[in-house]
């Protein structure tokens, strides 16, 4: 994928009609879910889609403090990379999430991210679709079986579509999915697919 524009955690990797975005939830540049979220992106690019990719552990998202000053005063405590991330979301069409398993829940970058979410305007969510890239060292499915209950659950209280889980257990080394060509196929065929069929 070619990199149009990029600042630190944030790259835009192409230009065009539909958009996507992706955020990458875990704390290792170039592993197996920023692979995973590149190939989802990839399939979209070349059927015509704009991309823009997120590294959250490159950012600072504080996490939530529950103090409830956004729903007292509408605004977050934080004064952070959630604004820009927030923004990236209201002009994205379709999210795609990449978060490792760690112990059977996703990792604390993505969390916090999630958290995040109690403080926002709920109609950012509305109509918005959602593709989930879910590695893990785990050798079955069902070490994700929490982590994908929970996105469908948010999904179905805020109004959003999971149209597709892509869920890569055994991925015990940091290029497992590098070297899993029918992984990468099948990501980048998800990709693809949600451009195609609008």
């Amino acid at each position: 994928m070619q990199s149009t524009k990029q600042q630190s955690g944030i790259e835009q990797l192409s230009s065009s009609c539909k958009t996507i975005l992706g955020i990458v939830g875990s704390p290792r540049r170039g592993a197996n879910t920023e692979t995973l979220v590149d190939s989802v992106l990839a399939g979209a690019i070349e059927n015509g889609a704009t991309a823009t990719k997120v590294n959250l552990s490159e950012l600072n998202i504080a996490p939530c403090r529950a103090c409830n000053k956004c729903q007292r005063e509408g605004n977050c405590i934080h004064d952070d990379d959630m604004d820009t991330i927030v923004e990236l979301m209201r002009k994205s069409d379709v999210w795609v999430f990449g978060t490792p398993i760690y112990w059977w829940g996703p990792s604390a970058q993505f969390k916090a991210f999630i958290d995040r979410w109690y403080g926002l305007d709920q109609r950012i969510f509305q109509g918005k679709q959602v593709i989930l890239t879910i590695p893990m060292g785990g050798g079955n499915d069902h070490y994700a079986r929490h982590t994908i209950g929970m996105f469908k659950d948010i999904c179905n209280y805020l109004g959003m579509e999971c149209i597709e889980a892509i869920v890569a257990p055994g991925m015990t080394g940091m290029r497992s999915a590098q070297e899993n060509t029918r992984l990468l196929e099948t990501a980048k065929e998800v990709g693809a697919s949600v451009v195609k069929h609008e």
